[in-house]
């Protein structure tokens, strides 16, 4: 991947998530971002599903403007900004290829600037599959409408017809006269351009896409490869520790009675107590590991006469009215043509959605 651009590095104020907020203030708040192309368009206009996106279970903090942000700089650079991060699903990747269709410039001129809580439109997470199939459209619908602003400023720059413009990677031309042309980062000219579009064009269809639906590298594929990729757990910061908590062994589990002496005298740890709350610092993660394990404790456990063996009988007593998320065919009709019918019960553990082991046990982690 190509190196980030410099004004990536500064810190630059992004607009607060007020659904009250006007227009106009957008607009000078958005003026810190410098020079470039600020796409933006009206919540009405938007997809019906990414309009439930935006005033359903993501809550009002989301903007009622529509404001996924482009960044076009005078060299037909375009930094596309969103408030996803990459957890291995690729979309450093497809997010691009996404924003270079919609815009038609080239895949290797957009940059992704992912989950920086400074310079993204404010998002509520990396969760649900969500970055892909709902913030996918954002993406999407920002570029194209980008496009079509780029465009109407190319007709007036080159005094064309809109219907003789062509776009190529990231190129205006006249079709008739080949040589008028004007790249998008010489109509943006370092220039926050404000345009608001009445209703949004249509996206472009799959037949016609050159860059999404096509293989590319991951663009963090060779720093992985090659180890040099930094996760979470590679980040040091000066004076930094890591935490581990004292959980009870059950929902309702009342602490009796604590021994943290032994975890006291491990070096480099200090325990925090707080009533009920006991946790461990420790400069690395699995010397906090090490010092919860060293901590006895005694919990009052609450009587639901459920265990291992009952879990399965109280879950299905308490469970939820079934929804059926969808229908199609008749089970009846297929039992009657099935020349043999197996029925069984399966059961397993209870888990979660995200599970991960830990050497220390459930009531360690």
């Amino acid at each position: 991947m190509k190196k980030e651009a410099p004004f990536i590095q500064n810190r630059i104020e992004t607009v607060p998530p007020s659904p009250s907020m006007g227009r106009r203030e957008f607009l000078k708040r958005m003026g810190l971002l410098g020079g470039g192309l600020v796409i933006y368009g009206a919540l009405e206009d938007l997809p019906v599903e990414a309009r439930t996106l935006r005033t359903g279970f993501l809550g009002s903090r989301v903007p009622t403007d529509f404001n996924a942000f482009l960044r076009i700089s005078p060299d037909n650079q375009v930094t596309c900004f969103v408030g996803k991060i990459e957890m291995g699903q690729g979309v450093i990747t497809s997010f691009a290829q996404m924003a270079a269709e919609e815009l038609d410039v080239a895949y290797e001129s957009v940059e992704m600037v992912l989950g920086d809580t400074d310079l993204c439109p404010w998002d509520a997470g990396t969760w649900g599959s969500l970055s892909t199939r709902y913030y996918g459209i954002f993406v999407k619908e920002a570029a194209c409408e980008a496009r079509a602003v780029l465009l109407a400023m190319a007709t007036e720059r080159l005094s064309c017809p809109r219907e003789r413009l062509s776009v190529k990677n990231g190129v205006v031309s006249d079709r008739e006269r080949p040589t008028v042309r004007v790249t998008y980062g010489e109509l943006t000219a370092g220039r926050i351009i404000e345009r608001h579009l009445a209703k949004l064009p249509p996206l472009k269809p799959a037949s016609a896409y050159t860059t999404s639906g096509r293989p590319f590298l991951r663009r963090d594929a060779i720093q992985k490869v090659l180890g040099k990729a930094r996760f979470a757990g590679d980040i040091r910061l000066p004076g930094m520790v890591y935490a581990r908590i004292l959980r009870p062994p059950a929902h309702g589990a009342k602490l009796r009675r604590v021994d943290t002496s032994r975890a006291e005298t491990m070096k480099e740890t200090h325990v925090i107590r707080d009533r009920d709350l006991i946790a461990v610092l420790h400069p690395h993660m699995d010397g906090a590991a090490r010092a919860l394990a060293l901590i006895q404790a005694d919990w009052d456990l609450p009587k639901t006469g459920i265990d291992d063996q009952t879990i399965f009988d109280h879950l299905l007593a308490n469970a939820p009215a079934p929804v059926i998320a969808s229908e199609a065919g008749s089970l009846a009709k297929g039992e009657a043509r099935a020349k043999t019918i197996l029925e069984e019960t399966y059961l397993n553990s209870y888990v979660g959605p995200c599970t991960h082991g830990d050497p220390h046990g459930p009531g360690k982690r």
